[in-house]
């Protein structure tokens, strides 16, 4: 209730101020005193230049900017073909100004090249979306797509490296829009070996359309992959070197060819990423006699080499019809050696028996994607109908061998070594279909209908054996043949119209789903169909082109894991595993979101997210093995609220700063490992990103980040910050640049987690060697000059202005 109280005010105080805005008027000419039409006009402040508003001029030149902000300022114009005019400084209090008259003198020579100093802002408001834009980020260069997308605003990543929004698990990751149908460690696995420098964007959106998929409780990360718009050949090269307690490094090539109504495109990276992951775990397991401690000690290095690729070509068969077909794929080999010592007895310091185990992998992991994708434009309105075709494979073959040694403190074997291996290729096919219609009408109302259809096979065969009697054997009940299919059909409608300062949005979306999940091996079959509907609804106010509001509602649907619902144990050592459940629910949450926008800049969302049935992640443990295991549950009903805000500040004429901040308070109430739970925890989450542009040549960044310690369902996540530092120099040909950083300078980015829940009692301390500095250079060739067409001219201006 504060929060919303504050809100409140800060709403009440600002629309207070708007009584007190001006207007600014005028017109443009040429040398000719002719009016022109379409230009381009910007007010700007008349210190730094920073950009307030802009406008466009109409067919007499007239230009009006309403709801100016007292203050000192200057408007510019500028069209393409003439030299940009900028007037005299002007004073704007409660009341009309009207500039004198502007004109524009025809360039003298033909532009052969347009340098634009302006930058994008590192982070925007956009139909309800908050967008990252990292094209041309120094501490982005360089890294994976994993470490570029965990710097989007409200987005965090837990021990396990899973992608959080606002502090929450189930996040729906797309590409380009389209459904990667991924989640956990697969998700995981793919960004780590996707390339970050091909990322353009990336886009955060807590509110979602019927023409979303319903997936994703939290809500959705979009990740905009660059394209390239410039006539003719073109392209860059990118080589990155790095150096953590391991060296790594990647480099990429991407080359354009675009001639008249052909697009033909291509990227290739290759990465080789070699890590240290440092844990230490202490675990007490209490039973009728003494309890028993597992204290651990263990490093994983992690090597991957990482092979990426796109291919496309985009051709426009005519005005009105555009074809895109693309193969994108990623061949990655991991190889991991866990290395662990756990000293185990009644107490910290007192020890009966010493585990020593290793664990050696390497797995592969290969997925590809073919997708064609027709626009046809069906009127001059922008009515369109758009077919999408996509398939998807992943084969990732993992293959693991376990040595454990047992011995008394003093070194003593206890027993004979331990030996066991396993092998689990995993398959999965992944089929979509949709069309897509819009209408747009003249006197306003936009109506978008469409049809989905997907296909998802999983097969999971996990080989398990151990070494007894001098050969490998079967071990009795690990292994376990698994394939689970999904079907899913959808329909859905969204219509949205104006009304004066009112804008609506409502939608309907229908999803049947039909699940079967075969464990062939303990001949366990659990088959589901369900018909649910997805309401969503927006409205929006605005008070003026500085202030808007809107509300939104939707119901979304969050579904299991493929891996969560096969039956049977993944073994992490001799004494932890993770316990798949086939009878997991999925989960239903109604999420209610108010955005307020102030002058384009700064974002203020308040949402909250009530989830039933939440899939939870259960625990148990055996007191007299001394096994500790986790599995996932639909236990309790949980609610999550927050409020996030993100401000743009810029400080002088070199400094811009970007600051997201978020305040989360999360609910959990229900059973789970054998207790009844009923927790609530509020936690902040801050970033702040400052960008220094020194002069033409040299720009530097900096990212201090921060996360105070919360309870998340039994666990106790501890605080962690970090800190990122970035320099760039551009070289006199514009074609090359150096860019050198360094994340977690000061090694303070460590995921603690603890419990003490019950019978369960455990600290785990973490660090993933975030601490690096790298070394970026890359090099841009062929034309890099944008043609410009005459017939476009207008419409372009027109929408620079907009």
């Amino acid at each position: 209730m504060r929060i919303i109280l504050s809100f409140s005010v800060l709403l009440f105080t600002v629309f207070t101020v708007q009584a007190q805005q001006g207007e600014i008027s005028g017109r443009v000419f040429n040398e000719q005193r002719e009016p022109l039409a379409n230009v381009s006009i910007y007010v700007l402040t008349a210190k730094v230049g920073a950009l307030l508003k802009t406008g466009a001029t109409d067919g007499q030149g007239r230009y009006i900017i309403k709801n100016v902000p007292p203050g000192e300022f200057l408007v510019q114009a500028s069209s393409v073909g003439y030299e940009t005019m900028k007037s005299l400084p002007i004073m704007v209090m409660e009341q009309s100004v009207v500039v004198d008259d502007l004109i524009l003198t025809v360039q003298s020579r033909t532009i052969d090249e347009v340098t634009v100093e302006g930058q994008v802002p590192l982070v925007q408001q956009r139909d309800g979306k908050l967008v990252l834009n990292v094209e041309n980020s120094t501490l982005a260069a360089g890294n994976n797509a994993l470490e570029v997308v965990q710097r989007a605003p409200g987005v965090s990543v837990d021990k396990d490296e899973n992608l959080q929004l606002m502090g929450q698990q189930g996040v729906n990751v797309t590409i380009d829009g389209r459904q990667t149908y991924m989640s956990g460690e697969q998700l995981t696995a793919f960004l780590k070996a996707t390339n970050g420098d091909q990322i353009k964007s990336v886009e955060v959106s807590t509110i979602r359309s019927a023409k979303e998929d319903a997936e994703g409780t939290v809500g959705t990360i979009n990740i905009v992959l660059k394209k390239n718009k410039l006539e003719g050949f073109n392209g860059s090269f990118l080589a990155s070197a790095a150096h953590g307690k391991h060296a790594r490094g990647n480099s990429s090539l991407n080359l354009n060819y675009r001639k008249n109504n052909t697009t033909i495109f291509g990227t290739y990276g290759f990465t080789r990423n070699k890590r240290q992951f440092d844990l230490g775990m202490e675990r007490v397991i209490p039973s009728d006699g003494a309890d028993r401690v597992f204290d651990q000690d263990a490093y994983l290095i992690e090597t991957n080499k990482t092979h990426n690729y796109r291919i496309g070509v985009e051709q426009k068969t005519s005005e009105k019809n555009t074809m895109l077909l693309q193969f994108s794929g990623d061949n990655d080999e991991e190889i991991s050696d866990n290395t662990s010592l756990t000293n185990i007895g009644p107490r910290i310091g007192v020890v009966d028996s010493v585990l020593d185990a290793s664990s050696k992998s390497v797995t592969p992991f290969n997925r590809y994607s073919v997708n064609f994708n027709n626009e046809l434009q069906l009127d001059t309105l922008g009515s369109k109908l758009v077919l999408d075709l996509d398939w998807s494979a992943f084969r990732n073959n993992s293959n693991i061998n376990y040595t454990y040694r047992t011995s008394d403190p003093a070194g003593n074997l206890l027993y004979d070594s331990e030996l066991e291996r396993s092998r689990m290729p995993v398959d999965i096919d992944i089929y979509v279909a949709k069309l897509d219609f819009e209408k747009m009408w003249r006197k306003g109302g936009k109506l978008e209908t469409g049809l989905k259809y997907s296909n998802v096979r999983s097969d999971n065969d996990l080989q398990f054996e151990h070494f007894v009697d001098n050969q490998w054997q079967d071990y009795a009940g690990r292994p376990n043949h698994f394939v689970y299919t999904e079907q899913i059909a959808a329909a859905y409608a969204d219509y949205s119209r104006g009304f004066g300062q009112w804008s609506m949005k409502l939608g309907l979306r229908t999803e049947y789903t039909f699940s079967d999940g075969n464990s062939i091996t303990l001949e366990k079959r659990v088959k589901r169909d369900y018909l649910d509907w997805f309401p969503s609804a927006n409205v929006s106010y605005t008070l003026n082109e500085n202030n808007i509001l809107s509300l939104s509602y939707a119901r979304k649907i969050g579904r299991p894991n493929y891996r969560h619902l096969n039956p049977f144990e993944y073994y992490i050592d001799k004494f932890t595993f993770m316990r798949g459940n086939p009878y997991v629910n999925p989960q239903y949450t109604n999420g209610f979101t108010l955005n307020y926008t102030l002058y384009k800049m700064f974002n203020f969302t308040l949402g909250t997210d009530l989830t039933k049935d939440a899939m939870v992640e259960s625990l148990g443990q055996d007191s007299v093995t001394g096994q500790a295991w986790i599995t996932r549950e639909n236990l309790a009903n949980t609610v999550t609220s927050y409020l996030n805000i993100n401000a743009p500040v810029r400080i002088g004429k070199f400094w811009t700063m970007n600051n997201n901040l978020t305040t989360i308070y999360m609910h959990f109430k229900g059973p789970i490992a054998g207790e009844y739970a009923n927790l609530g925890s509020t936690f902040f989450q801050g970033r702040s990103t400052n960008n220094f542009r020194l002069n033409k040549a040299f720009s530097a960044e900096l990212s201090v980040n921060y996360n105070s310690a919360f309870l998340y369902n039994v666990y106790r996540i501890h605080a962690r910050w970090g800190t990122d530092v970035g320099v760039n120099y551009n070289f006199k040909n514009e074609r090359s640049s150096l860019k050198l950083a360094g994340t977690d300078i000061f090694r303070t980015q460590q995921n603690n987690v603890s419990t003490d829940f019950g019978q369960f009692n455990s600290i785990i301390r973490q660090y993933n060697d975030n601490q690096t500095i790298r070394l970026t250079y890359t090099y841009k060739f062929g034309n890099l000059k944008q043609q410009i067409r005459k017939r476009d001219t207008e419409s372009e201006e027109a929408s620079r202005a907009r």
